[in-house]
């Protein structure tokens, strides 16, 4: 694909073009990770983590919580409770940052 130098110039695609970079930008998977709470626990208690235990974070619904992609931070939210029974979990995006920060 070449891009010429007065399309370079003005910042801008061809019409075409950015919609078929858009179209293809759309399909790239990424990894979305949001960072709910800490733990704090002796080293001897995180040695005998295994599969099925249970950590306790200091998150309440209504939290704060940073949104990533790829491992940059792109937003920041609040946890909330998606069912009755409280066992599922969402994210209400609160700020969308202007550039992705890496973290």
């Amino acid at each position: 694909m070449q891009v010429t130098q007065m399309q370079r110039d003005e910042g801008k695609m061809a019409p075409g073009l950015a919609g078929a970079v858009s179209a293809s930008l759309s399909k790239v998977p990424v990894t979305l990770q949001v960072i709910l709470g800490a733990a704090h626990l002796p080293l001897s208690e995180l040695m005998a983590l295994k599969s099925g235990s249970e950590v306790k974070l200091d998150v309440r619904p209504g939290d704060p919580v940073t949104v990533l992609v790829n491992g940059c931070k792109i937003a920041k939210g609040e946890l909330y409770v998606l069912d009755s029974e409280g066992d599922r979990f969402g994210v209400k995006i609160s700020e969308l940052f202007e550039s992705a920060m890496p973290i």
